[in-house]
């Protein structure tokens, strides 16, 4: 109906912008059918919509906002990484058909969006390294865009350093190597080798103290509470620790202790004390080593 008005009353329809959204944050082992349908259908259903309806219309630009989810992933995102996936898809067979179009992968915006609606989730991103941008900063950068005739392009301020601490596999993909390597050479890893070699170090009746410290200091990041806050007898749940939370914090504790730590091992050791205590088990030994 609206197309009709635009066509029957104005100018020639020269321009797309599908914005459309919608964030149900749940881990995989979490997601159910209707949660990943309902985060599908604005992105999908909506771009191939306005794909077909306007397929006549003497466009010079259809713009789809996609998302730095689809680009690098996000935990507990794997709905929406997979509906912005379909938009950045659906660009390039745009262009194969001879139709513009331009999908960009945004980073996240401050002040408004998705990520601002809910002042923890824009948090979370920026402690794991994910900055956001106000949007005065991105209209320029999408102009430029423009001109470049890409049909996919992300735009998304990363601290690297803090962003492989978050998520140490990433370092493994192939896709991120160049990036792992400029992380590297800028001391990217320093953090977390410097600890553990202290903590190996460490008399072995003198370790669990050590780790516990580090176990508070990075549940406090998560958590966004001062280490102070974790207690050491404070099961993590009673904190506040959810499952995503708990990815993240997993992810941190790899990093930092050098193990590959099984997914439920933060909840059969639910407190810091508690875990410091199973990790300081399985690190190696040092004279097994040399």
């Amino acid at each position: 109906a609206v197309l009709a008005r635009v066509r029957a009353d104005l100018p020639p329809l020269r321009g797309v912008v599908h914005l459309a959204g919608l964030l149900e944050d749940a881990t995989v082992r979490n997601l159910t059918e209707d949660q990943v349908g309902r985060v599908l259908a604005p992105k999908t259903a909506g771009a191939r919509n306005l794909d077909e309806a306007t397929a006549d219309d003497p466009l010079d630009l259809f713009v789809l906002f996609s998302s730095a989810a689809a680009l690098v992933g996000n935990a507990g995102q794997a709905a929406y990484a997979a509906a912005n996936s379909y938009l950045d898809a659906l660009a390039e067979a745009r262009r194969r058909r001879g139709l513009p179009a331009l999908s960009v992968q945004w980073g996240p915006f401050t002040g408004t969006g998705l990520a601002a609606s809910e002042e923890q989730r824009g948090a979370r991103l920026e402690e794991r390294g994910m900055g956001g941008f106000p949007p005065g900063e991105a209209w320029p950068a999408l102009l430029r865009m423009l001109e470049r005739d890409e049909p996919v392009t992300g735009y998304v301020p990363i601290a690297l350093r803090r962003w492989f601490d978050a998520y140490p596999d990433t370092a493994a993909l192939g896709s991120w190597e160049r990036l792992h390597t400029a992380a590297r050479d800028d001391g990217a890893s320093a953090g977390g080798g410097d600890f553990l070699a202290r903590l190996l170090g460490t008399p072995a009746g003198d370790r669990p103290a050590v780790a516990e410290e580090e176990v508070r200091r990075l549940a406090g990041r998560v958590l966004r509470l001062g280490a102070e806050g974790v207690g050491s007898e404070v099961p993590f749940k009673e904190l506040g620790l959810d499952s995503l939370m708990g990815l993240e914090l997993r992810n941190r504790l790899e990093a930092a202790f050098g193990l590959r730590l099984s997914p439920t091992l933060l909840w059969s050791y639910g407190t810091a004390a508690a875990l410091a205590a199973a990790l300081c088990e399985r690190l190696p030994d040092p004279a097994a080593a040399m």
